[in-house]
């Protein structure tokens, strides 16, 4: 894999993640991120605007890693 690839399929650290890549970066569908969401087994998403969503990366990051712990 490229440097320039790796770089894209890395989850980020910070800022925010929007709710397409963070379905891309997990693997699953975008209907599956937003329904956990709604049943709170992700974080909560941050709306910024009336169009833009998205999800704190370091939340992200803190439940991918409890989730690890878990296994």
């Amino acid at each position: 894999m490229k440097s320039h690839q790796a770089e894209q399929a890395a989850m980020p650290t910070n800022g925010y993640i929007r709710p397409k890549r963070l379905a891309e970066l997990l693997g699953v569908s975008e209907a599956t991120i937003w329904r956990k969401a709604k049943n709170g087994t992700i974080p909560r998403p941050i709306k910024l605007s009336e169009r833009v969503t998205v999800f704190d990366a370091v939340e992200i990051n803190a439940w991918l890693k409890s989730r690890r712990e878990a296994a």
